[in-house]
């Protein structure tokens, strides 16, 4: 059976994961300015070139993996190439509406990863524009899946998830690291710290999903009385860890909705001109 073509504008770091992840079951090209950093692309028998309108002109699929900046400028210079293509952007910020405008007749698909793609358990979140067909679905289902867990979800959601979905990874790796530290400082090996804090951090998330408790459920299931991890508890209350991560969602989230709404001034302003 044929695979289906897929190009991705912008192999950069996420650009560059999402086209490892998806290369077994797509037929995959992977565009960038400088060809030379696309090289661990291409041993791995990935496409790659600088050409960006003859790699969307062969493609069934296209994603667009760029700053937020170079969207509409991009998808003006490809326009006729994009038109009856499903496209899938992942630049943050810009939304269905504009795109569609630059690109009236291609199907346009609205996403966010994060950097979990790398090893195919990212979590994406993603919306619809209108005119996707039943088979694109289908399509974006099975790119997705290869990505790791997705979810559809209504537009106005994406800007709030890119603290989450697309930010998250860097809030667990600064857990992480104060958890290695904390070992360290007692005197436990500095691997053996790591893989204990990793894989509890791995653990804890199944346990969550597959359960269905509340969190602060299964964190009384560990809590006993006059134990170890009541001391720990009171340490960790006693320097507002929740209140502090509560703020960060909080500050990264109206960050996002700042940013996205500069960046659709913005390109308004190159729809325009």
């Amino acid at each position: 059976m044929e695979k289906e073509k897929v190009t991705i504008i912008g192999a950069g770091v996420i650009g560059g994961a999402i086209a490892c992840a998806i290369c077994d079951d797509f037929e995959v090209t992977a565009t960038r300015r400088k060809l030379e950093r696309l090289s661990a692309l291409a041993e791995k028998g990935i496409k790659v070139t600088t050409n960006n309108e003859e790699a969307v002109s062969e493609a069934d699929i296209v994603i667009i993996s760029v700053k937020p900046h170079q969207v509409i400028p991009l998808l003006k210079s490809l326009s006729r190439q994009l038109a009856d293509k499903l496209v899938i952007s992942f630049a943050a910020s810009i939304n269905i509406d504009l795109i569609q405008r630059v690109i009236p007749r291609s199907r346009i698909v609205r996403a966010m990863t994060n950097i979990a793609v790398q090893v195919k358990e990212g979590y994406t979140v993603y919306s619809c524009g209108k005119g996707i067909k039943e088979e694109d679905h289908a399509i974006i289902g099975k790119i997705f899946e290869d990505m790791g867990e997705y979810e559809e979800v209504e537009e106005q959601y994406l800007d709030v998830l890119t603290a989450m979905a697309g930010s998250s990874p860097a809030y667990l790796y600064t857990v992480v690291e104060a958890m290695i530290y904390g070992a360290l400082h007692v005197g436990l090996p500095r691997d053996l710290a790591l893989r204990s804090a990793a894989w509890s951090v791995i653990g804890a998330s199944h346990l969550l999903l597959s359960s269905g408790k509340h969190p602060a459920e299964l964190r009384d299931m560990v809590v006993t009385p006059g134990g170890v991890t009541i001391d720990a508890i009171y340490a960790l209350e006693d320097g507002k860890v929740r209140t502090a991560f509560m703020k960060a969602i909080l500050d990264a989230s109206l960050k996002a909705k700042a940013l996205s709404k500069a960046a659709c001034i913005e390109a308004e302003k190159q729809i325009e001109s």
